[in-house]
């Protein structure tokens, strides 16, 4: 198999490649597969799957088009589950480097195994710092990575724009380029061998802290579509809110920028907040079809997955709207006052709905992951109600919230946070009835950790 690999590297290699960013997959499940290509210039593309114990197959042959920006999404069906493939572009019938490879996801159920996921990285704020990205790539137990948002920072970057990158269509193209940067590690030693979820935060959805009110967001959303290999989309003209599964788990991604009400009058004209408005993260707008609420709800009310993952790019942890209360905090601090907005804890009446539905319906082993707050923390459900692991600072600096908050004694994730100057990532591993919970540093160090038995 060595040299049968080594003979395709050495036909592949071309002079000039016609490759612009690609390949990568995403939308894999037992079956089936999408890949990603992007070519400089409108060509045919196909990819050849190279399986380990098989023989090598190409996939339809697609055109892409400069009204695609060039892109090409090709989905391949038939695929053996639980098999480790190879795979590669062929564009107008030359082979292109590089090889990647991908294992799909398995037919039955309680499967033991790990994904892992976090937020926050390429920021123009500060220097990158991406030596995370290999403790990843060298995590074999790995099956996929989510990557839950602020995914680059294309608002910050294009600043002769007025940070309106997503107004401009050649600026969202760029946005996605920069994502799939090839000489960057995220792309080329992590997503080489692992599939991609993904869902936009703020600062890759429009700018910072936005809301459904954007006049872009409509160029957001198709921009995602266009741009990344994602899930089926539950109501893909009005935002991007999707679900998959993998084994006996089902994970239920929120679009919680797109569908979000504004809070542009939370504060009254003394300044006090009120957050007992009826503001809406999951579904502020009149909508066609089923808005984002109805169908979360209606997706874990049906779920006959063990565990459920819910996929939350800001926290949910509703303890978050005690820095409100201490006049020390809000001194020191006053940015916190925005912040709590821009969570789950400023949309307080419908985080009370939520966990009202979730205890109502004897829903069990809910898992909320989260990023965006640029640190990372666990908390057992003692003040998040259900146990959420957030990670948030792939490559940027640690902004050490924890401990602003320490500074009046007020925790609320007991079970630690990352406390270094350096970067993290959220790991989560299903095995033998039990779930298990870990931020780890990027020396390859479990800083933080936490084990749930399923009920």
């Amino acid at each position: 198999m060595k040299t049968a690999l080594l003979l395709i590297l050495v036909f592949s290699i071309n002079v000039l490649s016609q490759v612009k960013s690609g390949p990568i997959v995403g939308a894999v499940d037992d079956h089936s597969a999408t890949f990603l290509v992007k070519t400089y210039t409108e060509q045919k593309v196909r990819i050849k799957i190279i399986p380990l114990d098989d023989i090598n197959f190409f996939t339809e042959s697609i055109k892409s088009l400069d009204t695609n920006f060039n892109y090409v999404k090709i989905k391949v069906d038939n695929l053996k589950p639980d098999t480790k493939y190879y795979y590669q572009a062929e564009v107008d019938g030359i082979l292109e480097l590089p090889i990647n490879s991908f294992t799909t996801f398995p037919e039955k159920d309680n499967i033991d195994f790990s994904f892992g996921f976090a937020s926050c990285q390429q920021s123009s704020y500060a220097k990158w710092d991406p030596k995370i990205f290999p403790i990843i790539a060298q995590d074999k137990d790995l099956r996929f990575f989510i990557q839950i948002g602020d995914w680059t920072y294309p608002d910050t970057t294009e600043r002769k724009y007025g940070y309106r990158f997503n107004s401009k269509w050649n600026l969202l193209d760029k946005s996605y380029q920069s994502k799939y940067d090839a000489n960057y590690p995220f792309t080329r030693e992590v997503l080489n061998h692992m599939p991609v979820s993904y869902v936009y935060d703020d600062h890759d959805f429009a700018a910072n802290n936005p809301d459904g009110t954007d006049s872009n967001k409509q160029k957001s959303i198709s921009a995602y579509k266009m741009f990344f290999p994602h899930y089926p989309l539950a109501n893909p003209n009005n935002g991007i809110w999707q679900k998959f599964n993998f084994s006996n788990v089902d994970f239920f991604v929120l679009d919680l920028r797109s569908q979000r009400s504004s809070m542009e009058n939370a504060f009254d004209k003394s300044g006090k907040l009120n957050l007992d408005k009826d503001y809406s993260i999951l579904a502020g707008f009149t909508i066609s079809g089923q808005n984002q609420k109805d169908w979360f709800f209606s997706e874990l009310k049906n779920s006959k997955a063990k565990w459920k993952v819910i996929v939350s790019t800001v926290i949910f942890n509703p303890s978050y709207a005690k820095v409100l209360d201490d006049d020390t905090l809000m001194s020191r601090y006053s940015w916190m006052k925005k912040d709590v907005i821009d969570k789950w804890a400023g949309y307080k009446s419908e985080l009370n709905e939520v966990i009202k539905f979730i205890k109502d319906n004897n829903i069990k082993n809910i898992i909320f992951i989260s990023g965006d707050t640029h640190s990372s923390y666990i908390d057992d459900g003692t003040n998040s109600e259900f146990p959420e692991i957030s990670a948030s600072n792939l490559d940027v600096p640690n902004s050490h919230v924890m401990e602003k908050m320490m500074e009046v004694n007020l925790n609320i994730w007991n079970k630690g946070y990352y406390k270094e100057d350096g970067h993290a990532f959220g790991k989560v591993t299903f095995k033998n009835n039990k779930a298990l919970l870990e931020v780890i540093d990027d020396k390859g160090n479990v800083v933080v950790t936490h084990t749930i038995d399923a009920k």
